[in-house]
């Protein structure tokens, strides 16, 4: 994701559903749901009152040894803070007439370093490794979107699918403890700023998601 979003001209220029995601079976056969890359970032990505999610609660995980790196680990409050950390003024009034008006809804972080890299990493060890961390952290959230930012030593897998190939980012759902858990998969980019407005569009895509009751 790149480019700075302009200020919404004429009639509203709302983005398709289906032009925001796409669905596609993870390893268990279940749904997951690539986020589909875009010029923009947010500005057409909804509409006025498509959402009722006013709090919006980014919980955040940063899976892999290379977090420990000061260099990467500089780059974590920002995207741990994603709606917070927004200073465009057209993405502002984009979630904002959308119905995301708490921009510091709670948050959570925490790094999980201690797992192997240099090698892929599938949906399930992800869902697997993310209920373990829940074991041992605050209660499952239902109301939650947890955030796996993977480090450059994780190369992300779903199903037949590779990141970087395929794409970038995807979200789905799983239970734990009796709680259905909304997650989205991050993979590293190194440029920054391209690395933020994919994770705020993954954010953003799916807390719009259509089906979240659903699940």
């Amino acid at each position: 994701m790149c480019g700075v979003a302009a200020h919404a001209q004429g009639p509203w220029p709302q983005e398709r559903p289906d032009d925001r995601e796409q669905a596609v079976l993870n390893e268990d056969g279940g749904r997951s749901y690539i986020v589909r890359p875009t010029s923009t970032t947010l500005v057409g990505l909804v509409k006025p009152g498509a959402t009722s999610v006013s709090d919006l609660q980014q919980y955040s995980i940063f899976l892999g040894p290379g977090w420990a790196d000061p260099a990467l680990r500089k780059s974590e409050a920002k995207l741990s803070k994603l709606l917070s950390s927004i200073r465009d003024h057209a993405q502002l009034d984009e979630i904002s007439q959308a119905g995301i008006t708490n921009v510091f809804a709670p948050t959570w972080t925490v790094e999980k370093l201690d797992i192997a890299g240099d090698r892929n990493i599938s949906d399930l060890e992800i869902q697997r490794t993310l209920a373990d961390i829940l074991k041992n952290g605050p209660r499952p959230n239902s109301d939650a979107l947890y955030i796996v930012y993977l480090d450059p030593s994780l190369h992300s897998t779903l199903g037949p699918l590779v990141a970087d190939k395929h794409y970038a980012a995807y979200h789905g759902f799983f239970y734990t403890s009796g709680v259905k858990v909304h997650y989205a998969v991050v993979s590293y980019q190194s440029d920054s700023q391209a690395a933020y407005q994919t994770a705020l569009r993954t954010l953003i895509v799916a807390a719009l998601h259509e089906d979240n009751s659903a699940h």
